[in-house]
């Protein structure tokens, strides 16, 4: 399994969780600005992808005198974190995670989320709060501690969901995008959640 470790250029969670993530990794891929976040917090990473347009201090050069390989990417249809995941897609990325994506703009917090539907990787974003995921027409089982509140979105129309192992149960219940999944309460170690037809969101509290 290749496990890469996306950084982006906002703030990072604690660094115990940071440090977790760094020593669980094939490959740490930094999106643009953030691959001097960092250098000066002494992580090590291999790929920078994206436009470049971020960099204060360094040159690429400088980056690759450093031995950290340059991914110029152009393209503004997507954002520095999608050709990151796309790259990783590339290097055979089995998982993703993510850091680096909250405490700067809203909208680019909310763009991040949107991501995660455009890879088949299972790809998580590390929030300093939560996990987030995503479920699309398929089945997933999400371990959590006992009393750990979790919430589901429906993104769109979403048909036969199910959710077990929560103090609220959903039997094969159409979601629609509202706050009905809110704050769920974990019954047990392992929740499964399941979509026949749709995507949904899920955040699991740490």
């Amino acid at each position: 399994m290749v496990r890469v470790l996306i950084i982006g250029n906002s703030d990072l969670p604690e660094r115990n969780l940071v440090n977790d993530l760094i020593d669980s990794s094939d490959k740490i891929i930094a999106c643009d600005g953030a691959v001097e976040r960092c250098l000066d917090a002494s992580i090590n990473v291999d790929y920078v992808v994206g436009d470049m347009d971020s960099l204060e201090n360094t040159t690429l050069a400088e980056l690759s005198k450093m031995g950290i390989e340059v991914q110029k990417l152009d393209d503004q249809n997507n954002n520095d974190l999608q050709k990151a995941i796309n790259f990783s897609s590339e290097i055979g990325a089995d998982r993703i995670n993510i850091i680096g994506v909250e405490g700067g703009s809203n909208q680019h917090q909310f763009a991040s989320y949107w991501c995660l539907f455009e890879t088949e990787v299972e790809c998580y974003i590390h929030l300093s709060d939560s996990i987030v995921s995503m479920v699309k027409n398929g089945r997933v089982k999400l371990s959590i501690e006992k009393e750990k509140e979790f919430s589901i979105f429906a993104i769109g129309d979403c048909d036969g969901v199910n959710v077990s192992g929560g103090k609220w149960q959903l039997n094969n219940e159409k979601l629609t995008p509202n706050s009905r999944g809110l704050h769920n309460l974990a019954n047990d170690e392992t929740i499964t959640i399941s979509c026949n037809n749709g995507m949904l969101l899920v955040f699991r509290s740490r």
